[in-house]
């Protein structure tokens, strides 16, 4: 590790500090003779070094009267703060052992990343730590009492089913900004799995081991017929061999068989024995917080069952620590007779008791178990044999021992949970909230089915308050920039990957900047080793299932899994990190000479990360525009980060034409994904000043088209026919035929949107007839398919006309070619197609394109997709006739597009089918108030045909309420707005509203609460 530090230069590591030192020591060896004052204090020195050494810290420092132990580095453990506990229990168990009663020792400790060097002088080389978590460490140590341990917030957390503590409040904290909750350290706490699963509140559910359960009730059955075998449950760290075992022993529980129980711990060499204690006692009924005396009268009860000579009960009693003091020294055994005689008892204990019925002797695990513990292990395996007491066993790969090879042992492997099972499990966690579903997404990716790696991820978005709601209810407060690594899981992958040798650990680092793929060549370059050394470490990273070599892609290595990559990569420090950027960009430009486009974004980032910014916007400017064609979310964060690559670049004519490039970019993308009409703002301001400062008339006109889509979204439809309209007078004004005709396509849409369709299908036929004029510019500006665009459209306009028939073959077209998912133009094509079979009443097709665009939704991720998707669920439920659902997908989606602000122009028109929906499901009240909604959301952003509509359904439920003159007049405005439009897609539902009006007049009005309600909602209107 020294070896290892020195040629880093050190590394980032998540571990706990100590700070243990004598209090008031100046009074102690005041005018006191130095070497006596040395007898007094080195032998409290020595404890503490000792106490550390015993659960594998180490002492960096000795100041004195004082020591500074690290936990988890250099000597690398997942479970450094219960190690750190522990070593703080028997320092002060030890100082006690020496009798001096003025000596008491105060301790603090805090878990933290700290950065660990390696410190060179002329003696000697040793370790150090620099960061915040040694600074903790030591106030709590100076916050401390004498003889009383304090522990920091995290620390408790991290060992939290170790340990138990009290806390003592919230204080503030010397050097810290914020109050920080202490806590006292009281005692370890040995407890099974079974006792940490139900001392926890929810429990999530089991899923994807029902397999797995099978195999071992499969099991019991056989030990209950009188032939049972040791059954070892074997996974990786994480993957729920404890869960599962509890749920197989709680079953076993419900059915009245005895369970023992007993869990190794990691530190389980510094205490030999412990889970055979465990078992004993459990085996005994010795309860935790029995008194000693009530606790030998069990083991004198027991053992007065069973055939046994009378050396066994001292003897038994002095292994669990429970030799009666005022009574008559026992005999003195051999240490090799006393462990034969303690195993011949064992042995009695798995073989005795009540055999009409199974028992269970569960051991979790076993991977940690000290060597003399492992001969207990040993004989139980052939105990049971002829016994109904099944084994069962749980432990890591790599865990082997001799009795896995006999014939009474079965292996139940735990594969990780499938991608259907991790999505079912982070559900239950979650909930099916529409706007967790790019960070479900992400978790899963990261947590590659591994359930504990899945539930930290979420629990540390929990923590860190980016939810709002409760377990199985959340939705997202805000944006999420990423998801924090949480430090259990960094702690257990840190742990496998500092056990490396140093070459080893070297090429992992290297290949952790290239990325989750390695290709070898670079690999090669990069680490400058030669290949017999680079394969030898490959070799042992392989077995050390760190990485693994991908068979479709020979020389190629990938991560085992993406949460290795992360650790790893945070291990280094930044500027050894920037070297390596450094290195595997220019490699990467040698190398990488196909699919440059394709492979533009890797570089982008290596050269960023390297310190390059102008050359990463560059090389991200190329993977933006490529990308652009097929993923809308990762174009817009492309362009944002290349307006921040160049943000802090010196002003030149080049720079400022990027940095308008890309804020056109970003607005031409932002309407889709989601941008604010603040944010919106902001990007046209610099564009605009952009392009006036340089002349450049035609990107003046793409800004002004750009930002009327914009406010398309957030503001009004009419204002986006200004901006475009504006914008083809430049290009008209400068005779630019290819822009001419790209905004006389962009005019069709915002006349579309507005509700002048006729307008809107003049101006589509214009820019159909000329496509073949656009040019390149305009068509990456886009990053869609002009043509098929302007083909969607046509369908769109013939649709809300009403003129069906000539719809459906513009629609049918695209429905024929094959295209790429990603499209932007493909998914409105069921939207369109929902509008059709809505008019013609025609469930199966609305079903059919509902759940296309539903399809496309979840594989784009786009927000704007699936605002439209479950906009269009929503309607074909009410095709169906099934309105409850259709409620509840039309109010999904507004509060979807609302929470993300995408999608917003069709906030109108989804109000007005909500408000049909409520009006069909017979409720009112709520179809009058979201009527009203709808017509004054669309009035604002002059959103004509969802208008229609929302004044259309306000008509009817008017008339239910018994107000036909109010219904007429709401109608008669209704009409005068599909007159104005053309939307005849709304006749027929205007007839059928004005035929029950008139049907109605004359009747006397209804002096019912709910139609009261919805009168009031309508003088508010």
């Amino acid at each position: 590790m020294l070896q290892a530090l020195s040629v880093a230069g050190g590394e980032r590591k998540q571990l706990t500090v100590i700070f243990a030192d004598i209090s008031n020591s100046t009074a102690l060896i005041d005018h006191v003779d130095p070497e006596d004052a040395m007898r007094r204090i080195q032998p409290v020195i020595d404890a503490m070094r000792r106490s550390v050494e015993r659960y594998d810290g180490i002492v960096n420092k000795v100041q004195g009267d004082g020591v500074m132990a690290l936990f988890g580095a250099p000597v690398p453990r997942e479970d450094h703060a219960v190690r750190a506990c522990a070593a703080a229990l028997a320092i002060q168990a030890s100082v006690a052992e020496l009798g001096d009663p003025g000596l008491k020792v105060r301790v603090g400790m805090h878990s933290g990343e700290v950065i660990v060097q390696a410190v060179v002088n002329s003696l000697y080389r040793t370790y150090d730590v620099a960061g915040s978590a040694a600074h903790l460490a030591s106030r709590m140590e100076q916050m401390a009492t004498p003889g009383e341990i304090l522990l920091t917030g995290v620390t408790a957390a991290a060992a939290r089913h170790s340990v138990e503590t009290t806390s003592l409040g919230s204080h503030a904290v010397r050097g810290v900004s914020e109050e920080i909750e202490i806590f006292r350290l009281e005692r370890l706490h040995y407890a099974p799995a079974s006792v940490i699963f139900r001392s926890q509140t929810a429990l999530s559910p089991l899923i994807g081991r029902s397999a797995e359960l099978d195999l071992l009730e499969a099991e019991l059955g056989s030990a209950a017929a009188g032939s049972p075998r040791a059954v070892g449950v074997v996974g990786e760290a994480g993957s729920g061999k404890s869960r599962l075992c509890f749920e197989f022993a709680e079953r076993c529980h419900d059915r009245g068989y005895r369970v023992y129980e007993a869990r190794v711990t990691a530190h389980g060499h510094a205490t030999p024995y412990q889970p055979i204690l465990e078992l004993a006692r459990d085996y005994l009924g010795i309860e935790p917080a029995m008194q000693a005396d009530e606790a030998r009268q069990k083991v004198a009860g027991v053992l007065s069952t069973l055939a046994v000579d009378n050396d066994a009960l001292p003897l038994l009693l002095g292994f669990l620590g429970l030799v009666d003091p005022a009574a008559q020294p026992a005999a003195q055994f051999d240490p090799a007779i006393r462990k034969r005689r303690l195993i011949d008892l064992l042995r009695l204990f798995v073989r005795s008791g009540q055999q009409e019925r199974p028992a269970l002797v569960l051991i979790e695990d076993l991977h940690w178990i000290d060597a003399a513990s492992e001969e207990f292990i040993d004989v139980m395996v052939d105990a049971t044999i002829g016994t109904k007491t099944m084994l069962l066993f749980n432990f890591r790969h790599g865990y082997s021992a001799p009795w896995m090879q006999r014939s009474h042992y079965r292996q139940i492997n735990l594969s990780p949970l499938s991608p259907a099972e991790a999505k079912g499990l982070l559900s239950e966690l979650l909930g099916p909230d529409s706007s967790l579903g790019l960070i479900s997404r992400n978790i899963t990716q990261r947590a590659q089915g591994n359930p504990f790696f899945l539930e930290e991820l979420v629990r540390s978005l929990v923590e860190s308050g980016e939810f709002e709601g409760d377990r199985g209810g959340y939705r997202l407060a805000g944006g999420i920039k990423a998801i924090p690594l949480p430090p259990t899981i960094e702690a257990l992958l840190a742990a496998r990957i500092d056990h490396l040798d140093e070459p080893a650990r070297r090429v992992l680092q290297y290949a952790a900047v290239i990325g989750r793929e390695v290709p070898l060549t670079v690999l090669e370059a990069v680490t400058a080793l030669p290949s017999a050394e680079l394969a030898d470490a490959l070799v042992r990273l392989r077995r050390a299932e760190l990485l693994r070599e991908l068979t479709l892609d020979p020389g190629v290595h990938a991560f085992s899994h993406p949460l290795v990559q992360e650790v790893c990569y945070r291990m280094l420090l930044r500027e050894r990190r920037v070297r390596i950027h450094a290195d595997v960009a220019r490699i990467m430009k040698l190398h990488f000479t196909d699919r440059k486009e394709e492979r533009a974004s890797l570089l982008a980032y290596h050269l960023e990360e390297a310190g390059e910014p102008m050359e990463a916007a560059q090389a991200l400017i190329r993977a933006a525009l490529w990308i652009g064609t097929h993923d809308a979310s990762q174009a817009l964060r492309s362009w944002k980060k290349v307006h921040q690559l160049l943000d802090g670049q010196p002003a030149s004519d080049a720079i400022n034409y990027l940095r308008m490039h890309s804020c056109i970019q970003v607005l031409s993308f932002g309407w889709r994904e989601g941008v604010s009409a603040e944010e919106a703002r902001r990007w046209f301001e610099e564009a605009r000043q952009l392009a006036l400062s340089s002349g450049n008339s035609r990107a003046n006109a793409w800004i002004h088209a750009a930002y009327g889509r914009t406010l398309a979204a957030g503001g009004s439809a009419d204002d986006y026919v200004s901006r475009t309209r504006e914008a083809l007078a430049l290009a008209t004004g400068m005779q630019d035929r290819s822009a001419e005709v790209m905004l006389t396509a962009v005019l069709s849409q915002a006349m579309r949107l507005s509700g002048h369709l006729d307008l809107a299908l003049q101006a589509n036929i214009e820019a159909t007839g000329s496509a073949d004029a656009i040019g390149e510019f305009e068509r990456q500006l886009f990053n869609f398919d002009v043509e098929r665009w302007l083909t969607v459209m046509r369908g769109q306009i013939l649709v809300q006309l009403g003129r069906f028939d000539e719809a459906r073959p513009y629609l049918d077209r695209l429905l024929q070619t094959d295209i790429d998912p990603g499209d932007m133009t493909l998914h409105l094509v069921s939207v369109a197609y929902v509008d059709l079979a809505w008019a013609m009443k025609d469930s199966e097709l609305a079903d059919f394109h509902a759940e296309r665009a539903m399809t496309m939704a979840t594989e784009t991720g786009s927000p704007y997709v699936r605002v439209n998707a479950l906009a269009c669920r929503g309607v074909a439920h009410l095709v169906a006739g099934r309105f409850g659902h259709a409620v509840d997908n039309l109010d999904k989606a507004l509060r979807f597009a609302r929470s993300l602000k995408a999608g917003l122009e069709a906030e109108a028109r989804i109000l007005a089918d909500l408000a049909n929906a409520h009006r069909l499901n017979h409720d009112l009240e709520s179809a009058g108030r979201v009527a009203v909604e709808a017509i004054e959301v669309a009035t604002a952003r002059a959103a004509r045909v969802p208008e229609c509509l929302g004044r259309i359904v306000y008509a009817d439920v008017l008339q239910q309420a018994d107000q036909a003159e109010r219904a007429r007049s709401e109608l008669a405005r209704a009409r005068t707005l599909m007159e104005e439009t053309g939307a005849r897609l709304y006749g027929a539902l205007l007839d059928e509203v004005a035929t029950r009006i008139e049907q109605s007049a004359g009747q006397t009005p209804s002096k019912d609460a709910m139609h009261a309600k919805v009168r009031n909602n309508g003088s508010c209107a």
